[in-house]
């Protein structure tokens, strides 16, 4: 005679880990992707239906005209923000420049600075390294002053110099660490062997060890280019007209106007985001095999 085992309660038998896990995950894509989901709708918007109530979650005529109004505005649009429309295809390009620019001031300084660290030893280097990210923990209000007397003495007071010199900075400290990390799981067997076969320095850095450290180096190039896009402090301190004022400074612009259109500042958001979100998601694979190598190898 077989005793029957008694079956547990299905409450019990439910896999309540990977439901808890799978219901937070869900919660924070939605709160990471909603906000920016409804821009985007907004903008494809005519007013009247940004408007009512209750809202649509999709535009029921979509159209194209909250975008050409950069280009070419309408009366109404031309109102909004006090010239932020007509500003803001300048200050589009004025934010692509210092990005770009500080990015690539930042590999150029951070490659030397990181390639020290991870194949030269020497006292201090270790304290060094945490004196450079202590840099970033000190809030930029408490140094944006002597910033300003620094660039004004230095007569670059609204130009690209003043942000790019700024925002090299803010991101050289978290580059060198990126890069550092990154280079040092470098096997040092590659450059002997360049050594070996009579390359120099500059060649062996340029011919074999860069191109295997892609990742960290595109890595650490998004990181400084988003430092610089995202930036809007500095940005309005040290500018004061369109001929280096970037795009974070033209968006807060639009509320600033009592004839503020809803759609028209959700198109100049999706406008201010578009460029670092399509650069992100061109490299994610580099980006993600960077930032892995920098985190895990200490």
């Amino acid at each position: 005679m077989t005793t029957a085992v008694p079956s547990r309660p299905l409450l019990a038998r439910l896999p309540w880990r990977k439901i808890v896990l799978y219901t937070l995950a869900l919660f924070f894509v939605l709160y990471l992707v909603l906000p920016f989901y409804w821009i985007v709708n907004l903008s494809f918007m005519h007013e009247v239906d940004a408007a009512s109530v209750p809202p649509h979650f999709l535009p029921y005529h979509p159209t194209l005209e909250n975008f050409l109004g950069f280009v070419n505005p309408t009366a109404d649009q031309a109102l909004v923000g006090s010239r932020a429309v007509q500003d803001t295809p300048y200050a589009l390009m004025n934010s692509l420049i210092v990005a770009f620019s500080t990015a690539v001031f930042n590999l150029v300084l951070g490659t030397f600075a990181a390639y020290s660290f991870s194949r030269i030893k020497f006292k201090g280097s270790q304290v060094l390294l945490i004196v450079y990210l202590m840099t970033r923990m000190v809030p930029g209000i408490a140094i944006i002053i002597p910033f300003y007397l620094v660039m004004r003495t230095l007569h670059l007071l609204d130009t690209y110099g003043a942000l790019i010199l700024s925002y090299t900075t803010f991101a050289l400290p978290i580059t060198i660490w990126i890069l550092k990390d990154y280079f040092r799981s470098v096997p040092r067997e590659l450059e002997d062997a360049a050594r070996v076969d009579r390359c120099g320095w500059f060649r062996m850095m340029w011919s074999v060890f860069l191109p295997i450290s892609a990742p960290g180096l595109v890595a650490a190039a998004i990181f400084s280019f988003m430092t610089a896009w995202n930036e809007f402090m500095f940005a309005l301190f040290m500018t004061s007209t369109i001929s280096s004022q970037t795009i974070p400074v033209i968006a807060a612009n639009f509320a600033t106007d009592l004839n503020t259109q809803i759609t028209l500042m959700a198109a100049s958001g999706v406008v201010a985001v578009a460029p670092p979100l399509i650069l992100v998601l061109f490299f994610q694979r580099l980006i993600l095999q960077g930032m892995a190598a920098g985190s895990v190898k200490g």
